[in-house]
């Protein structure tokens, strides 16, 4: 039985598609269904690392930040007439932010890198935030991207040794699926909000960051891992039922996010050589 506990596929994958299905139909009549996705990430967290903050590394910080996000995505849904504001003020905190994360690994590196370094942190968290923000009205695309997004943080992090990424990565993959069983299984569009969103976007540009920052991701997969939110936005028509537009949204995003994973592969097949 521990070796199935202690198993990153279980970690990081059935766990929180578990805990994520059970969230998300208990609170399906509710504005907070999408809130699903904190206990699933919470679930890898308690199966893998556990919950401790100190040393304040990367990934605890990331951990700490991912688990506030969705609460903050909570406090920003009770303001839909200044929607527009919000999210421009969350592209730019969650940017600072990601500073914040990364101060240490910053910090070690010489003056013009640390500069080049967290600028491109910075631009790559705040960009995909904002793609992700853009789909927080339609649960269909939202659940196809973080599907996608995980997967491809899941799949470059193990390419790019780091396992971490792997677990983590395949926790929001997983809960995103939850997500879209539930809009299925209910025929109706649960819209995300910044409840969703948020979280979704954060912890996967802090996740791809940090490999990249401490692993071997090359610099040029954090770009590519921006087509997946933007295939989630690509024309489907709301005439179609749900589960053929989840399933032609979760293909296209699951095309789009082959062009980050083949990134990591390039770079790690290269570095073999």
């Amino acid at each position: 039985m521990s070796e199935i506990v202690g198993h990153p596929l279980f970690q990081g994958g059935l766990a929180p598609l578990v805990v994520a299905l059970i969230v998300g139909f208990a609170l399906a009549r509710t504005r907070f269904a999408w809130l699903a996705i904190m206990p699933a990430y919470a679930t890898m967290i308690a199966l893998d690392t556990g919950f401790s903050l100190f040393p304040p590394t990367v990934a605890r910080k990331t951990m700490a930040i991912g688990l506030l996000a969705p609460l903050v995505g909570i406090a920003a849904d009770f303001y839909p007439r200044a929607s527009r504001r919000i999210a421009v003020a969350l592209v730019i905190v969650t940017a600072l932010v990601s500073l914040w994360i990364f101060q240490t690994v910053l910090q070690n590196r010489d003056g013009a890198n640390a500069i080049i370094a967290g600028a491109g942190v910075i631009l790559f968290v705040a960009a995909m935030i904002a793609f992700m923000l853009r789909l927080r009205d339609d649960g269909v695309r939202a659940g196809a991207a973080g599907l996608g997004l995980g997967f491809a943080a899941s799949i470059a992090g193990i390419l790019s040794a780091s396992i971490g990424a792997l677990v983590a990565g395949a926790a929001i993959a997983s809960a995103c699926v939850a997500m879209l069983i539930v809009q299925v299984a209910l025929s109706r569009m649960l819209a995300p909000g910044f409840t969703g969103t948020l979280p979704v976007g954060l912890l996967v540009a802090l996740i791809a960051a940090g490999t990249q920052q401490l692993a071997l991701l090359p610099w040029y997969a954090l770009p590519l891992f921006l087509l997946v939110p933007l295939a989630a936005a690509m024309p489907v028509s709301h005439h179609r039922s749900s589960i053929v537009r989840a399933t032609i949204l979760a293909g296209y995003a699951l095309a789009a996010s082959a062009f980050p994973i083949g990134a990591a592969w390039y770079a790690a097949r290269t570095a073999v050589q």
